[in-house]
């Protein structure tokens, strides 16, 4: 008998002490987790960016030892070969905006002239530009795919500019003018 009255006392027990943090999270618009869970959740934000600048300021150490190491010759190649993605990267950009400016005035929208087309194919090894070389192939684009190109206008069935009619002139005015008198 002893073992029946303890199991049936802490069922009764959890559903109340269960509904009662439920309670109070609802009224007083509070998170759920209540005050132990809150502190546990913020700890664990602080411990989560302490963490990430701890990361940070190793990574930079970690570049700076092994930038110590390296002779000039070294480091001069890696910042050529970063300097040389950052040009080639910004040729690419022109050229898609070069692309998106030529096909503003055809395209319904633009920006799939650029998808459509290789930037690459219209720079030459110098970095110039090929603008004609752009306009050749957006014009082919159109005819291969029509649907990209903007809806034209419906036509116009106004049959241009009209006049006023005169003021209607009366009998003895038809008469002078054809008299000559008038």
């Amino acid at each position: 008998m002893s073992e029946t009255t303890p199991e049936s006392t802490p069922p009764a027990a959890e559903p109340a002490a269960s509904e009662e943090p439920a309670a109070s999270a609802t009224d007083s618009g509070s998170a759920p987790l209540g005050p132990a869970g809150e502190k546990a959740l913020d700890e664990w934000k602080r411990r989560a960016r302490d963490a990430e600048r701890l990361s940070k300021s190793q990574a930079t150490k970690l570049k700076e030892l092994e930038d110590r190491d390296k002779t000039d010759l070294q480091k001069a190649s890696e910042a050529l070969s970063a300097a040389e993605k950052r040009a080639a990267s910004l040729v690419q950009r022109a050229v898609r905006a070069e692309v998106r400016a030529l096909a503003a005035g055809t395209f319904a929208d633009p920006e799939d002239a650029a998808v459509y087309l290789n930037t690459s194919d219209f720079v030459d090894d110098e970095g110039e530009v090929d603008g004609k070389g752009i306009q050749k192939a957006l014009a082919d684009l159109l005819k291969r795919k029509p649907h990209l190109a903007k809806e034209q206008a419906p036509p116009s069935f106004d049959g241009g500019a009209r006049t006023t009619a005169s003021a209607p002139a009366d009998m003895n005015a038809l008469i002078r003018s054809k008299a000559g008198l008038g």
